[in-house]
């Protein structure tokens, strides 16, 4: 049973203790990412997720890496668009030196400037390697296109923005976000809950951040069609309309809609577009939910001489979404309630569902809470979020060998 505690320091701790497992997972969480940065300093929280890694007032970075090899374990980060996470994986018997290990990494970093010219030159690196890559690409300039202010700058950051953020950025950045007051911790799988609570209080820090309440800007989402002209085999096409955010009441049928148009192989797109035509190798839908925004994206890549025909198709697809049977709804729900059940058989999904629960909801839902939403969804609730998603308002961005003059549209 998932339950919430908070530390000394008021850090929320939610944990989920589960003995079938020989290991466990935990993750810290810190409430800012990508769309809380400056335009001029897009780049900088997931630059500060490579340099956690690269030195603290114990260790150095080789140190560090030795010793998550010697246990075993498996220690990493990410950043998103609302947070950054540093997780650890290790078995039960290890928790002790997993905790102190993690926690020093977060709480004392050095971002010597030595570190931090050569992660500048490897994030550099990854940066390019998304814009040799179509696929990555197009779906981060239909974010930036569909969300011009905050919610659209890329997580990575650009090339002329990342090559001039300074230590003193980073210092900063640090202090004003990376606080006890603007983060949680979340950890599932076998490990003693006393031992968890006493190796946080003894090595978590209790730094407050500065400005732990994040101004959001108003997220505005725009519509329009925007090509990018590039010497490619293939067209890229992300279409997105405005959905709703995290919390709102239609999440759970918005994502039901998803696995009904794009969302899986028995999915209206891929039936009609792949199986039926054999046009696109790749077709399907997305749905991304924020705290105060959310969009509906479909995804494919073809050869330039289909882009019009393969772009009528899916508003054909779109238009017809008043037939749908019943058995395709009760087919989506299946495979929603399947999707729930199997992530709770590992720790990481569990871990990181559970932060994603108190950060966007506030609370901890259990499986059958969510399974009982689910299954309550019926045919005109479908067809409400339908009638409201797809309207004249969309986002089109198209990247490969077209120009805008050949599309019929």
């Amino acid at each position: 049973m998932p339950k919430k505690i908070y530390l000394s320091s008021g850090i929320p701790l939610i944990v989920h203790k589960l003995n079938n497992f020989h290991s466990f997972v935990l993750g810290i969480w810190i409430k800012h990412g990508s769309r809380h940065e400056p335009q001029h300093k897009n780049g900088l929280s997931h630059f500060i997720e490579h340099l956690f890694f690269q030195g603290t007032k114990k260790r150095t970075a080789k140190q560090i890496s030795l010793e998550i090899d010697s246990i075993g374990g498996d220690l990493n980060a990410f950043t998103a668009r609302e947070f950054t996470a540093l997780y650890i994986k290790s078995l039960k018997n290890n928790l002790s030196k997993s905790v102190e290990l993690i926690t020093d990494i977060f709480s004392n970093p050095l971002f010597p400037e030595k570190e931090i010219e050569k992660e500048r030159a490897i994030i550099m690196d990854e940066i390019r390697m998304i814009n040799d890559n179509p696929e990555e690409l197009v779906h981060d300039l239909f974010m930036e296109k569909s969300f011009e202010n905050s919610l659209g700058l890329p997580i990575l950051g650009k090339e002329n923005t990342v090559k001039k953020i300074t230590r003193e950025d980073i210092i900063q950045c640090f202090r004003d976000y990376y606080g006890a007051n603007n983060c949680l911790i979340s950890c599932a799988g076998n490990f003693e809950i006393n031992t968890l609570i006493d190796e946080l209080e003894k090595n978590l820090t209790k730094r407050k951040a500065y400005q732990p309440s994040n101004k959001e800007k108003k997220i505005k989402f725009s519509s329009g069609i925007h090509v990018f002209q590039r010497d490619l085999s293939e067209v890229h096409l992300c279409l997105g309309f405005q959905a709703v955010p995290f919390k709102h009441k239609d999440r759970q049928a918005i994502t039901l809609l998803n696995c009904i148009v794009g969302g899986s192989v028995s999915s209206r797109l891929f039936q009609e577009i792949r199986e039926k035509r054999g046009l696109a190798y790749n077709i399907y839908s997305f749905i991304s939910f924020y705290s105060d925004a959310g969009i509906f994206g479909i995804y494919t890549a073809c050869e330039a001489s289909k882009i019009n025909k393969i772009i009528k198709i899916i508003n054909s697809t779109l238009k017809k979404l008043d037939n749908i049977k019943e058995e395709e709804l009760e087919r989506a729900k299946t495979q929603m309630i399947s999707q729930i059940l199997y992530s709770s058989e590992s720790p990481s999904s569990i871990m990181q569902n559970l932060a994603y629960q108190d950060i966007y909801l506030g609370g901890i839902y259990k499986i059958r809470e969510q399974i009982s939403q689910i299954n309550s969804l019926t045919m005109n609730d479908i067809q409400k979020v339908k009638d409201y998603i797809f309207n004249e308002e969309f986002s089109l961005t198209l990247l490969g060998p077209i120009d805008k003059k050949q599309l019929d549209i």
